[in-house]
């Protein structure tokens, strides 16, 4: 043996055990040769699983056989699969291309041993299945030296894609703790004073850092630990954390790393999310977040051994991390525009990631800004595709700048509204939510979106259906289907409520309902013709059914309602309400389905106008009073009406309030158009329960001015009435017949104590002057009449007796029979006057001259009343005694002068004691 100089293996295959990824070693060729000087080499070239090892090696002693002088050996290693495309999925993760260099020398002489290697590991790839692979290349640098027990690590490198960790340091047995429960264990300290972190897919420069690590290395429990790892980066930014790695046989680390961060840059903690965590959430964070600071963050990853690579999703509690930002800016999606000096917090739990923005202003390219806040991202199951974030954030701001802030895709809420950010004006605040898109390829038009904002002042230059809007308070929804509007403000000038629906995507109806506040002016410029019935102001709902289509409900609560040509009129604070469909064609326009209603009152049809005017108008149920049951048409003729009522009943009791009216009055009530009234009602109800039966009335007129009237009736006791007014010789005549005095009184609502008797009216005019006439009624009864009761019962001042005392008898007055009334009239404008008025009858009566009432609604009545008329009216009619007993015809020996003066409507009554019983000659010497 001590000539063996040379051993040589060729061809020599070592099979190991079963279990290991290595099954068999070739030893293709190698040697061990002794020099003559004593030289050890070694040189060897081996297959193992199919990738080539070459080995060479020497070492030399000195001379005398003494210590090693030198040891030098290099290894390689070939990685047969560089380069290829299709890799075996059991390769995937392997070991890249190996160099190693190990020299040393045994120490002497007070110079201990020392032993040094230096290696490189090129292109080593680590399969992260859908996450891609990791590739990367190690350097390392290491010195073991004799009595230093440990070993230096001159120079830990590694480098992956733009990242490189360059550390130093050492690692050697930790020194015994004296604690049972500790486990044999080596200890390491690394330091790096430059290495840089830059993630493939982070736009942001690389992170340049100060890093040290320290722990130690469990080897019962195969477990490395980094109880204290420490970065720095920039001016006062840093990192502290720890971090261990649990080795089990045959399976998947388990990993634990911790951070928390301090006043670091967004741009190096945005390096520091985990790659394996999120993917598609942390690369839109990558890419979208930039700027400012990480006022504190923290980020966790633990993970159990044999749980990387199962194929599962990591969960909320095995990787998680907080980061509160400060000055950044956030980039959201498509074309809207960032947000800057954004302060907000941005969280990620398993493949979930949430950000909250408290606040931040969006720059828009006009150079308008919006101020945002409370903004939310939210993004669930970032590791399913497609990666689509839930964006939620309020913003403020003018209307125009926040118009066009919706404006942009995605969302584009403006598009089919029509209105430019430019034609808007006020302050605007509400709230945007949208669904992002993460990932490429996913079509916005099928995206969720709503915009909600309320607004303040907002005017819009643009007009829509004619109408500008201004001063408008209220709020706008868009959502990708439809726009929702309300709003209350002005519409051209006035008051609105509008709650409007613009479909957005074709689907659905346009809705316009529009309520407006409408003075006189404003209502004649909106729904002209109008104003020949209705006054005062009127809330009105405005639906839009289509071009020129509206539905209208109007409260006509606060308004005048008039009805000229039938008499009727509602005042205001009398609740009613209007409503119909209009149709505008140009100049003309209709109104269907009419409907006024009323608590008592309602009027149903169609109406037409024409050049803003009223052109005609169908009711087929008119019910002004609760007995009504007619229809009324309304045609216009010239600068006129003519109208046509037909049916079983009508309540003509506001017709004859009309009529009896004065002159100014019946103008307001029938304004200024001329009006032909052409009538057939079965029963006409009036005052005091009286009712006319089969009438016709034939009428026409302007204004005050009437022209002809025709009027056939029957009273209730079966007497005819006929009224008739005709124009003769520049004037006109008026004629009323009556078989039943009584009852044209009490539904006139001129007298309501006459029963009976006949009447007979005549008066005339010439030209625009007076009517006069008179007026005779004969064989009627007058039926409790209080101011007879009060003339004979009653004590004048001054005196001590009644008439009834100074005759010695009572005067019945409960039931009084009159043979004949007649009087003169004079009738003007506010003013009607009686003269030689008498009422006779058996019992009493009474004479009667003066002024009925004024034009400042006085009165000034004077006469002469008398008990037993007929004994005085004998000695009347006789010539000598009538002028000295009866002074007169009509003047008896017993009567009393009274007068009526004061309101018209409330007079006072004035008797003259000293007339009481004055011969008649005497008694004129005392009358008033």
């Amino acid at each position: 043996m001590t000539r063996m100089r040379e051993i040589a293996l060729a061809n020599v295959d070592f099979v190991l055990p079963s279990g290991g990824e290595v099954k068999v070693v070739r030893v293709v060729q190698a040697s061990l040769v002794k020099t003559r000087l004593g030289e050890l080499r070694v040189g060897a070239n081996f297959d193992i699983d199919g990738r080539d090892v070459e080995l060479a090696a020497s070492a030399a002693r000195e001379a005398g056989g003494g210590r090693i002088a030198a040891l030098d050996a290099t290894v390689s290693m070939t990685d047969p699969l560089a380069g290829m495309t299709d890799v075996p999925a059991a390769k995937a993760s392997r070991i890249g291309s190996a160099d190693l260099v190990i020299t040393g020398r045994e120490g002497s002489d007070g110079e201990g041993s020392e032993l040094i290697a230096k290696g490189s590991i090129s292109k080593s790839t680590l399969d992260l299945h859908e996450r891609g692979q990791l590739v990367g290349d190690v350097t390392v640098d290491l010195r073991l030296a004799d009595g230093e027990n440990k070993l230096d690590v001159r120079q830990l490198l590694v480098s992956t894609g733009r990242s490189t960790f360059d550390f130093n340091g050492a690692v050697g047995p930790r020194p015994a703790t004296g604690i049972a429960s500790d486990n044999p264990a080596y200890r390491f300290e690394l330091m790096s004073r430059e290495s840089r972190l830059a993630p493939d897919e982070s736009p942001e420069p690389a992170l340049s850092f100060l890093a040290r690590v320290a722990g130690t290395y469990d080897v019962v429990t195969k477990t490395l630990s980094a109880e204290q790892i420490g970065l720095k980066s920039g001016p006062g930014g840093e990192a502290l954390g720890k971090a261990s790695i649990q080795f089990v046989d045959g399976k998947a680390p388990g990993i634990f790393v911790a951070f928390n961060i301090h006043d670091m840059s967004v741009a190096h903690v945005k390096q520091l999310w985990p790659w394996f965590s999120a993917r598609n959430a942390r690369l839109w964070v990558l890419q979208k977040l930039y700027g400012g600071r990480v006022v504190d963050g923290n980020v966790q990853f633990d993970v159990r051994p044999d749980r990387l690579g199962n194929g599962i999703p990591l969960n909320a509690q095995e990787v998680f991390g907080r980061f509160e930002i400060d000055g950044s800016r956030f980039d959201t999606a498509g074309r809207i525009p960032p947000i800057r000096d954004a302060r907000g917090i941005v969280e990620f739990h398993g493949n979930d990631v949430d950000v909250s923005l408290s606040q931040g202003t969006v720059f828009m390219p006009s150079g308008r800004t919006v101020a945002a806040s409370n903004g939310k991202l939210k993004v669930v199951k970032a590791n399913v595709m497609p990666v689509i974030g839930s964006l939620d954030i309020d913003v403020a701001g003018s209307a125009d700048a926040v118009a066009e802030l919706a404006s942009y895709e995605p969302i584009n809420a403006m598009r089919h509204v029509g209105i430019l950010p430019e034609e808007l004006t006020g302050d605007v605040t509400g709230n945007v939510q949208a669904d992002i898109p993460l990932t490429s390829g996913i079509d916005t038009d099928k995206l969720d979106w709503k915009v909600a904002l309320d607004y303040d002042g907002l005017a819009v230059a643009k007009a829509f259906d004619g109408q500008k809007l201004t001063e408008a308070d209220g709020n706008i929804t868009v959502t990708p289907d439809k726009a929702v509007i309300a709003a209350k403000g002005k519409l051209n000038g006035v008051p609105a409520e509008l709650d409007l629906v613009e479909p957005l995507r074709g689907e659905g109806e346009k809705e316009r309902n529009v309520q407006l506040v409408l003075d006189d002016k404003t209502r004649n410029a909106m729904m002209p013709g109008l104003s020949d019935l209705l006054s005062g102001t009127i809330k009105v709902d405005v639906e839009q059914l289509g071009e020129g289509k509206r539905d209208i409900v109007a409260d006509l609560t606060a308004a005048r309602l008039d009805l000229p040509w039938v008499g009727w009129s509602k005042g205001p604070g009398i609740p009613a309400k209007v409503s119909f469909v209009m149709n505008s064609d140009g100049p003309r326009a209709t109104l269907s389905d009419f409907n006024l209603s009323g608590k008592s009152f309602s009027i149903k049809g169609d109406v037409s106008f024409a050049d803003t005017n009223l052109s005609s108008a169908s009711f087929n149920e008119v019910k002004l009073n609760r007995d009504d049951d007619v229809s009324v048409k309304i045609k216009r003729s010239g600068k006129g009406f003519a109208v046509q009522v037909n049916g079983n009943a009508l309540d003509a009791r506001a017709l004859i309030k009309q009529f009896m009216a004065d002159t100014d009055k019946a103008s307001k009530s029938t304004g200024g158009s001329s009006v032909s009234v052409s009538a057939k009602v079965g029963t006409l109800i009036g005052f005091s329960g009286e009712k006319l039966s089969n009438v016709t009335l034939e009428y026409a007129g302007a204004g005050s001015k009437v022209g002809s009237l025709n009027v056939n009736a029957v009273a209730s006791s079966s007497g005819q009435i006929t009224v008739s007014n005709a124009l003769q010789g520049g004037g006109r005549r008026l004629d009323v017949r009556s078989a039943d005095a009584g009852a044209i009184l009490r539904f006139l609502d001129v007298y309501a104590r006459m029963q009976g008797g006949s009447l007979a009216l005549a008066l005339e005019s010439s030209g625009d002057g007076p009517l006069k006439g008179q007026v005779d009624v004969r064989d009627f009864v007058v039926v409790d009449e209080p101011r007879l009761a009060s003339i004979v019962s009653s004590k004048p001042a001054g005196d001590d007796r009644s008439l009834n005392q100074a005759v010695r008898k009572d005067i019945d007055v409960s039931k009084v029979k009159f043979e004949r009334g007649f009087a003169q009239i004079d009738k003007r404008e506010k003013y009607l006057a009686l003269e030689n008025g008498v009422l006779r009858g058996p019992l009493i009566g009474t004479t009667f001259q003066g002024v009925l009432y004024d034009q400042q609604g006085q009165m000034n009545m004077t006469g002469t009343f008398m008990p037993a008329y007929g004994l005085n009216r004998i000695f009347g009619e006789l010539p000598l005694v009538g002028v000295i007993l009866g002074n007169g015809r009509d003047r008896g020996l017993i009567g009393v002068t009274y007068k009526l003066s004061g309101d018209a409507n409330a007079p006072k009554l004035h008797v003259n004691p000293l007339s009481v019983i004055a011969p008649g000659i005497f008694r004129a010497i005392f009358e008033y």
